[in-house]
């Protein structure tokens, strides 16, 4: 008997502000150990942990960035769902509405070790694992192994990119070239629209 395989589908969530070649490192990595079939980049609309500490890039801005990331890559694509939505990004109403439209598929949420060390202050987490396998990857300064937790995460120690959005913004405030931190179109997209000035 002829058994068709579920599609693998990798769920990389984040503000994206901006996208760098860290972010496309990590799903590239992710992808290829956990043979995904496709890595949806889910740009936030509002991330309400953060949202007290800092005012975030417009998130149409955010998500032609991503898009312009992840262009020319197979299966890597930028997904608008949260923004659609409106509101509070909340990680499980994402997984619940991409798994009402396509039950077959397997889901995997692709999360850091800083952010797995926060899992249990977001709304609704007891309910993730219903709906996505959790996959779990190193940072540096964190150490996944010591991840407690009532979840049975995949722990990956992937790339160690000394790398950040944070960084990157404070770079181009101080009018450095961050063209080594980001995609080329990314580079080009920032300074054409004078952001993070």
């Amino acid at each position: 008997m002829f058994v068709v395989s579920k599609r693998r589908i990798g769920i990389f969530g984040g503000s994206f502000d901006p996208p760098h070649l860290g972010h496309i490192a990590i799903a590239g990595f992710v992808a290829s150990t956990r043979k995904l079939d496709e890595v949806l980049f889910v740009v936030a609309n509002i991330q309400w942990q953060k949202v007290t500490e800092r005012e975030m890039l417009d998130p149409l801005h955010r998500l032609e960035m991503t898009k312009l990331a992840v262009e020319g890559i197979d299966n890597f694509h930028a997904s608008s769902i949260e923004i659609d939505r409106g509101g509070d990004s909340i990680t499980v109403e994402t997984l619940e509405t991409l798994y009402k439209n396509d039950p077959e598929a397997q889901y995997e949420l692709i999360i850091g070790a800083d952010i797995a060390s926060r899992l249990e202050t977001w709304r609704r987490f007891e309910e993730i694992e219903k709906y996505a396998e959790i996959v779990v990857v190193g940072r540096p300064g964190f150490d996944s192994k010591e991840i407690e937790s009532d979840f049975n995460p995949v722990i990956l120690n992937g790339p160690q990119l000394e790398m950040s959005s944070e960084n990157i913004r404070a770079a181009i405030g101080l009018r450095d070239s961050v063209a080594h931190l980001v995609p080329e179109l990314v580079d080009e997209y920032i300074r054409q629209e004078g952001l993070y000035r």
